[in-house]
């Protein structure tokens, strides 16, 4: 039987929309891979930075997960792998939450850029874990695998149907994964428009970049109208079959 059509929450995720503009020195272009594995990716990518930062991961995996929140924070110069020990799970993004929300305390002497970037994990994870609250039966068979075990498995789109706002969720987190944004606008339904953008996009030569992120904005907006034009013309549809039926 086919899901019913959420109008209400297809307009609530259309209020706004969110342009982000990002300096990368390479990319592989491709599109995220299912949910399990896209959220490897995920894990995979906030552990480098944690122990490219020297992190002591492997202390916060060793111990029982209620013990995780008080785990003393340690630093090593050439800190262990834990790609390994990383699986599909609410435990693995609560103890990379954990390290993270350590290791950018306060007292740490620390860049604002890598400070950003470790509450962005913070978030992140908080926010991941709450999809997990919501997964059903199709994502079961991979929760708690880690990598090597998913290859194991037949992994598709298909089989790992979860609900749209948290593959949306997933999706945006995997896009920006950890990459620094260097300008972001959003537009809001109500006309609002708000634009970031580091420092370094306001000196000379960075012209070129700015062009593109507007351009982004304007492709962004045309897009957008587009979808409400639709949405629109949607719910005038259901109103008048609801109408036609009362008559």
């Amino acid at each position: 039987m086919a899901a019913a059509f959420d109008l209400t929450g297809t307009v609530r995720s259309l209020l706004n929309i969110e342009a982000n503009t990002i300096i990368r020195d390479n990319m592989t272009a491709e599109p995220m891979p299912p949910v399990p594995h896209a959220l490897i990716d995920i894990a995979a990518e906030y552990a480098r930075v944690l122990l490219g930062q020297g992190v002591d991961l492997r202390s916060y995996f060793a111990v029982p997960a209620d013990q995780v929140p008080t785990t003393a924070p340690t630093r090593v110069p050439n800190p262990d792998e834990v790609s390994d020990l990383l699986t599909v799970s609410k435990d693995t993004f609560d103890r990379l939450r954990w390290a993270a929300k350590h290791a950018c305390d306060p007292k740490v002497p620390m860049a604002s850029v890598d400070r950003a970037l470790f509450d962005r994990i913070i978030n992140n994870c908080d926010a991941i874990k709450e999809t997990f609250t919501r997964f059903g039966a199709a994502m079961q068979p991979f929760i708690g695998q880690n990598r090597e075990q998913l290859t194991q498995l037949h992994v598709t789109h298909a089989a790992d149907a979860i609900d749209v706002d948290d593959l949306i969720t997933i999706q945006k987190i995997w896009d920006i994964g950890v990459e620094t944004i260097v300008a972001q606008t959003i537009v809001r339904i109500t006309g609002d428009v708000t634009t970031r953008v580091q420092h370094a996009l306001t000196q000379p030569g960075s012209e070129t970049l700015f062009a593109i992120h507007r351009q982004t904005v304007d492709t962004s907006i045309s897009s957008w109208r587009d979808l409400l034009r639709v949405v629109s013309d949607i719910a005038g549809a259901a109103i008048g079959s609801l109408l036609g039926r009362r008559q």
